[in-house]
C-alpha cells in the first residue's frame, strides 16, 4: 500500500468535525488496506511504529526534525524555525517546504507504508557514537522521498503528534462496521441482534428498525473484538487476524506472557455503609499509592508493565530478580502494587518519592537510594491457564500458593469483612499508615479485563470532604491568560470528561486556579504542539478557547462540588448539563490515557451522592 494513500486518509480524518465521520473514513481505510499492511497502518493510526509494550521511541525532537527538514529541502535550520513559530505546527512546515524544496536528490523512490514504518524503525533503533547524525540521514532521506502531504504526516508521525485524535475505540468501531457484511452472516450474531430489537420495541418505518439492526450487529461486533484486545492489548496483531479471517481469525487469540492485559477498573462509593450494602461479605485490601504494575513471567524471561502497558522492566531490576526467586510458578501474569520503603523504619514514602523510581538512567543507584517492595493483588494466569473466570476468593487462594516468601515480593494485607464498623476501622489504619485508604472485592466477581465495574470499590481518604473524590479531567483546549498571566502563553484550560458510551470528550470546567508559574509554563510547552487549529471531532463543547489541543493529558482536579451547567456539556439532557464548582488543578497524571479519565457516568453518580445537593448553582 502506498503511503501516500494512507496520507490521503490521514487528510480527510484531519477534515471532519464529528466523530461518526471520523469512524466511518476509518472503516473505508480498514477496508482499502491490504492483509500485508493493516498490522502498520492500525499502528501508524495509533501514532506509532509498534504496540506500546514493546517501547519503541524514534528519538527525534524538534530540533533534530528541524535540521532533517533543512537538510532535505535545501534551506537553513533558522528558515525552518521561522515558518514553524508561524505555523505551530512541523508537519505542515514539512509540507510546504517540500512543495517548494531548493534542491533535489539524486536517488528517489515511492514510499510504501512498509518502507516508511521500516525506516522509521531504523532511526528508533539507531544508537551510539554517530547515531545522530544516522538519525538525521536516514530521515532526511525519507522525507526527500515523499510528497507533500506525506512529508506532513512522516514529520507528525516522529514527533509522536499525528494530531488526528483517534482513539482505540473509535478504531475498533471502525473495524466493526468493517465487518458488518461478514456479521450478517453469521447467525448467532444475527439471532443476539434480533432480540435486542424486539426488546427494544423498536417502533416507526421499517427503514428505522434495519437502521436499529445494523447498530445491534455492529455493537456485538465490536464487542468481540474488544473482549480480545482486553486480555491481548495488541490492536495491529487482531486487526491482521480480522483482514485474514475475519472474526473467526480471532477466535483463539487468548492471554499470552509477555502481551499486556488491560487491567480491571474500581468504581467509587463514599462510606463503608454503601460498599457493605452493594457487596455484602467481601474481601478488603489496603489501598496502596505506587506503580501499578502488572507482572509477566515465562520461563526466567520477566517483563513488568505500567497500567497503559508501558514496558518498564529496565527500570525495576529488585522486582525482576524477586519474581525469579519467589514466584512459584513457570509462567504466570499476575497485579502488584510498587512502593517505596524506608528501610530504616518500614514506612512508605509518598508517591512524590516513589515516582522518581520511573526513570531512564542511573537506576541502580536510585532503586538502592529508594528500593521498593511489591505487593500482589491479583492473578490472572499461571502455567497456561486462563485463571480470569474464577471467583476473586479462589485467585487469592492461587496467588498465596504462587508467592514464596522474601524481601520484595508478598501479598496485600486484607480481610474479610461483612462489617461496616470493621471496614471503616480498617480504612482508619490504613490511612494512619500513610496509605491512600482500601479496594473492597467481591469474593464471587471474575477478572474483569478492561472495564470498570462494581466488582472492586475503592474508599479513599479524599473522598470524605463534600465532593467525594478527585476527579481526572482531560485538557481539550487552552485560554492564552490576561495580565501577569499573558507572559505564559496559557491562562486557564478547558477540560472534559469522558463519555465511554459515545467514545467522546464532553466539557465540564474552565480552570485558572492550582497552577504555579512554573506550571504555567509546562503546561503551555505541552499544549502548544498538540493545538489543532479546530475542535477535534471526538470533542463536544459549547465553550469555545482560544487554542484547541488534542485530548492528550489528563490532570487531577479538585472541586467543591458538582453542580448543573447550561455552559458545560458533560452529561447535557435538555439543555443542562454537569460542571465543576471552584475546580483547580493538583498535578497532571501521566499514568492516565484520556479514556481512562472520570466517566460522565461517574460524575452523573458523584452528584446524585454529594452529601448537600446545590442543584440550583450554575456554571459562571
Amino acid at each position: 500500500m502506498r503511503f501516500l494513500k494512507l496520507a490521503e486518509f490521514f487528510e480527510r480524518i484531519e477534515k471532519v468535525s464529528s466523530r461518526l465521520d471520523m469512524t466511518n473514513v476509518l472503516s473505508e481505510l480498514f477496508k482499502h488496506t491490504p492483509e500485508t499492511d493493516i498490522k502498520n497502518v492500525i499502528y501508524l493510526t495509533q501514532g506509532m511504529l509498534a504496540p506500546v509494550f514493546e517501547g519503541i521511541k524514534i528519538g527525534i525532537g524538534e530540533k533534530l526534525a528541524i535540521e532533517a527538514l533543512a537538510r532535505a529541502y535545501g534551506y537553513g535550520s533558522s528558515d525552518v524555525e521561522k515558518l514553524y513559530k508561524t505555523k505551530g505546527d512541523l508537519g505542515t512546515v514539512a509540507e510546504e517546504l517540500s512543495s517548494k524544496k531548493k534542491q533535489q536528490s539524486l536517488f528517489k523512490e515511492e514510499l510504501s507504508t512498509k518502507k516508511v514504518i521500516e525506516n522509521l524503525l531504523k532511526v528508533a533503533k539507531t544508537e551510539g557514537t554517530g547515531s545522530q547524525e544516522s538519525k538525521l540521514k536516514l530521515l532526511a532521506e525519507l522525507l526527500n522521498s515523499s510528497t507533500p502531504i506525506e512529508a506532513r504526516y512522516i514529520t507528525r508521525i516522529v514527533l509522536e503528534n499525528l494530531r488526528l485524535g483517534i482513539g482505540d475505540p473509535t478504531i475498533m468501531d471502525a473495524f466493526a462496521i468493517s465487518l458488518l457484511e461478514e456479521a450478517r452472516k453469521d447467525k448467532t450474531l444475527m439471532k443476539e441482534a434480533e432480540n435486542a430489537l424486539e426488546t427494544k420495541k423498536t417502533k416507526g418505518k421499517k427503514e428505522k428498525q434495519k437502521e436499529e439492526l445494523e447498530r445491534q450487529l455492529k455493537f456485538r461486533v465490536r464487542a468481540r473484538i474488544e473482549e480480545k484486545y482486553n486480555i491481548f492489548a495488541d490492536l495491529g496483531a487482531i486487526a491482521e487476524k480480522l483482514k485474514a479471517k475475519g472474526l473467526k481469525g480471532i477466535e483463539k487469540v487468548e492471554i499470552t506472557p509477555g502481551i499486556p492485559i488491560r487491567p480491571t477498573l474500581a468504581e467509587r462509593l463514599e462510606t463503608p455503609e454503601e460498599i457493605i450494602k452493594k457487596l455484602g461479605k467481601c474481601a478488603v485490601e489496603r489501598k496502596y499509592d505506587g506503580f501499578r504494575l502488572a507482572i509477566h513471567k515465562n520461563g526466567n524471561d520477566i517483563k513488568i508493565f505500567s497500567r497503559q502497558s508501558e514496558n518498564m522492566t529496565h527500570m525495576f531490576p529488585e522486582i525482576v530478580r524477586a519474581v525469579r526467586e519467589q514466584v512459584n510458578a513457570r509462567q504466570a501474569i499476575f497485579e502488584a502494587e510498587a512502593l517505596a520503603v524506608n528501610e530504616e523504619t518500614g514506612e512508605f514514602f509518598p508517591f512524590q518519592i516513589t515516582i522518581q523510581r520511573k526513570r531512564k538512567y542511573d537506576i541502580e543507584e536510585k532503586a538502592k537510594e529508594f528500593p521498593l517492595k511489591a505487593f500482589a493483588f491479583d492473578l490472572m494466569f499461571q502455567d497456561g491457564k486462563n485463571l480470569m473466570n474464577l471467583s476473586f476468593k479462589e485467585r487469592r487462594e492461587k496467588l498465596k500458593k504462587l508467592i514464596k516468601k522474601g524481601e520484595v515480593l508478598e501479598l496485600t494485607d486484607s480481610i474479610i469483612t461483612d462489617s461496616a464498623k470493621e471496614l471503616d476501622k480498617y480504612f482508619q489504619e490504613s490511612i494512619s499508615s500513610g496509605l491512600e485508604g482500601i479496594i473492597a472485592k467481591d469474593l464471587n466477581a471474575k477478572y474483569i479485563a478492561g472495564a470498570r465495574k462494581f466488582a472492586w470499590i475503592k474508599l479513599k481518604r479524599s473522598y470524605r470532604g463534600e465532593l467525594s473524590d478527585t476527579i481526572d479531567c482531560v485538557v481539550i483546549g487552552y485560554f492564552k491568560g490576561r495580565g501577569k498571566r499573558a507572559q505564559f502563553g496559557l491562562g486557564a484550560l478547558l477540560t472534559a470528561v469522558y463519555n465511554a458510551e459515545n467514545d467522546e470528550f464532553e466539557s465540564i470546567a474552565k480552570i485558572g486556579t492550582g497552577m504555579s508559574e512554573e506550571m504555567l509554563k509546562e503546561l503551555h510547552s505541552v499544549l502548544s504542539k498538540i493545538r489543532t487549529g479546530k475542535k477535534p471531532a471526538r470533542v463536544s463543547s459549547e465553550l469555545e478557547p482560544d487554542e484547541w489541543v488534542e485530548p492528550k493529558y489528563v490532570i487531577e482536579v479538585k472541586a467543591d462540588e458538582i453542580t448543573k451547567s447550561p455552559i458545560h456539556s458533560a452529561g447535557k439532557e435538555k439543555g443542562i448539563g454537569y460542571a465543576l464548582r471552584f475546580p483547580r488543578m493538583i498535578k497532571i497524571r501521566a499514568d492516565r490515557k484520556p479514556e481512562e479519565a472520570t466517566t460522565v457516568k461517574e460524575i452523573i453518580k458523584m452528584f446524585k451522592e454529594q452529601r448537600t445537593l446545590s442543584t440550583n448553582v450554575l456554571e459562571q
